[in-house]
This record gives C-alpha cells, structure tokens and sequence, in this order.
C-alpha cells in the first residue's frame, strides 16, 4: 500500500492567536511573563509550572523532532534549533512548510519567561529538526533513516507525531527503534487519532513510548485511540502552540499529547543525566497520576505524566529479570515485633520496562495522517 491522506476523527483547531496579554495565574506570575500563558491549561495540567519554578528546564538535552520540519525563526524557538537533515527532499532545509512539526516542537521547547507567547515543557532543551513528513504523508524508509540519525547524532529523545494503522511496521523500523533503544535514546510515539484499538506504528512498536490523549476535564479525548500498546497519557485538546508563520495555534490530537510526555523526560535527564532508560520508564510509571481503572489501563495507561513529581523525587531504579504479566505483588515485611511494613509492588503487564510506539502517523493535530508503510 502506498502512501495516503488519513482524515482523521479528530477536528482540528487552526486558529493564529495574536500576540496579547493574557490573565495572568497568580502564583505562576512571579516567575513566568509569557503573556499566553493562561491559555496553556495542558501545560499547568502536567505540573509544568511547578517543574518551571524548581528551576529544572532541561538543559543540555537534544530532542529529534521527526516530522514535518520547523520554523527556526519563530521567535520563541529562536535559538533553540540545531542542525538537521531533510530527507523528503535529501538536503539541509529542514524549513516547515506543513506547520505540524513546528507546532510539536513549541509545545517541547518555547522560551519561558520570555515575555512573548507561550512556554515549553522543558524550555532550555535544543531541538533537532528531521524533517520526515510532507503535506502529503512520508515513507517509512525515511522515518528509519531519521531514527538512526538521530540516535548517532547525540539526540536523548526522539519524538514522533506520526504514524500508520498497518499490521506491523517494517523490519528495518524496527530495527532502527531497537538501535537508538540501546544506544540509550528514548523514543516517544503519538498513540493515533481513529478511536480505536487498532495498533498505530511507530507508537504500537516494542521500545516506543505510545502517548494517548485527554480533554479540560481529564477524560479520553473523543479522538484518541486507545489499546495494550498505550503507555501514558497527556492534553492533546485545543492545545496553544508555535505555528508555521511565527504566530500561535490551536490543535487537537495525539501528536499535540506526545510532546508533552517528551518535554517531562527532557526534564527528567537533564535532572538526572545518569538515568537509564529503564529507570526513566519506572519513574515516569510511578509518578503518573492515576486516571480510568486503577493502574494501568488501555485508554490512559499508566496515567497522565507529571512533570514537578517526575523530575523532582528520586528515581526508580529499574527492575531486573522477567517478571510476571500485569501482576501486583504484595509483599509484607515484619519489622520488630508486631511492626509490618505492606508494599503493592505493580509491575508492567509485559514483565519489564518496555516502550510502546506510534500506530498511526498524524501529522500535528491536522486531519492529516501519514500511512508510513511501503509498497505492497
């Protein structure tokens, strides 16, 4: 099958917000000038503003942004672009014509306190643009080149709003998440927007974390697709972000809820370089807050991700061996006497940390989607 336009359920919101002063949140205001803040409800949802306020910003991490390109002249993300490759059209220009990669990289990175806009998850990180996708869809075999570049590139996290509804991906897809995987690279995938369980690739993919949606009031959005490849959840409705011409937009859509989850692990290594990957993953599991069904479920995953609680207790360390499918484990300890301790260790249904990757590649939040998959 080639390539294709999916339209998607969800409706996207294409607004351009003019520059204006926004209410200002009382106890953010101290810190925080960005005049959209007060529009940013995903951003406070997530307890960035108190990651923000800990001082934590994610410096010295790079973020691959693979997906349609960026605007690096807009002026909240001045400065924070590095170099990257086009592999749509084989050059350096990694200029955002579609607008959608733009829009994931402001949600990632747009300068705090700034006194213009709006502000990124982990505003200090650098972003590197691999340009991936066109108005018109992309190839897996350029997602696959673009992984790999990234992970050799000395990019910790590789972010991909994108994706195909198709049974599996390509083995070389797969071969290049697991690469970047062990090389140490964390790889964030947008969960698709058809309101299904149907698996959605990148994100359905083993080593790739696959992002859901919510909506204002903390329920699936009406979009998102849901299933056993779902690892976390995030805000992915009416979502204000940079746009394409240098101004700000609105969007809906899974794409719009993985950069959030990117932003919070950006937070979370430059805090804590030494982490592994499974130390990030347990965490992330830990301090989610716990959405739906208790534990981990196929609409919400292991739970909305928070940022302040992420990047601000100790870390996890990681689980070692095989361990059983979704099992709680309850384990008493008696201390002197008649003193015990309980502990409900819960451990991931597939045994050991592991990633869920993207199923379907949506660019942005637009009602277009990239079927990644090669001819058949």
């Amino acid at each position: 099958m080639g390539l294709s336009h999916h339209r998607s359920v969800t409706f996207l919101i294409l607004i351009v917000v003019a520059p204006m002063f926004a209410m200002c949140i009382a106890h953010a205001a101290v810190y925080i000038n960005d005049p959209l803040l007060a529009e940013q409800w995903g951003w406070y949802r997530i307890d960035a503003d108190r990651a923000y306020e800990s001082g934590v910003s994610g410096s010295g991490v790079i973020v691959a942004v693979l997906d349609s390109g960026v605007n690096s002249s807009h002026p909240d993300l001045s400065g924070k672009i590095i170099e990257g490759w086009n592999y749509v059209d084989n050059n350096d220009d990694v200029m955002d014509e579609d607008g959608h990669g733009t829009m994931v990289a402001g949600i990632i990175a747009a300068m705090a306190n700034n006194s213009i806009g709006i502000a990124g998850v982990a505003s200090n990180v650098s972003i590197m643009p691999l340009k991936v996708l066109s108005s018109s869809g992309g190839s897996w075999t350029d997602l696959d080149k673009a992984i790999l570049k990234a992970a050799h590139s000395g990019a910790r996290i590789i972010t991909m709003s994108l994706g195909g509804e198709y049974s599996r991906p390509s083995m070389a897809i797969e071969a290049a998440i697991n690469h970047a995987y062990q090389d140490g690279c964390l790889l964030v995938a947008a969960a698709g927007n058809d309101n299904n369980s149907e698996p959605f690739y990148p994100a359905a993919c083993e080593n790739v974390i696959a992002v859901a949606a919510i909506d204002q009031v903390s329920i699936k959005a009406a979009f998102s697709n849901y299933g056993e490849y779902i690892d976390f959840c995030a805000p992915g409705v009416n979502i204000l972000t940079t746009s394409k011409d240098g101004n700000y937009v609105y969007g809906s859509g899974t794409s719009f809820a993985a950069p959030f989850v990117t932003g919070v692990i950006c937070l979370m290594v430059s805090q804590y370089p030494q982490l592994t990957n499974e130390q990030v993953i347990t965490t992330l599991r830990a301090e989610a807050e716990d959405l739906g069904e208790m534990g981990w479920d196929q609409y919400y995953g292991w739970g909305l991700v928070n940022a302040y609680a992420a990047c601000s207790e100790i870390p996890i360390p990681e689980f070692s061996g095989s361990l059983p499918v979704l099992l709680i484990l309850t384990l008493i300890v008696v201390l002197a006497g008649n003193l015990a301790l309980l502990l409900k260790v819960r451990i991931n249904r597939q045994g050991n940390i592991t990633m869920q990757s993207l199923k379907e590649v949506n660019i942005l939040n637009f009602p277009i989607s990239i079927d990644l998959m090669p001819d058949s």
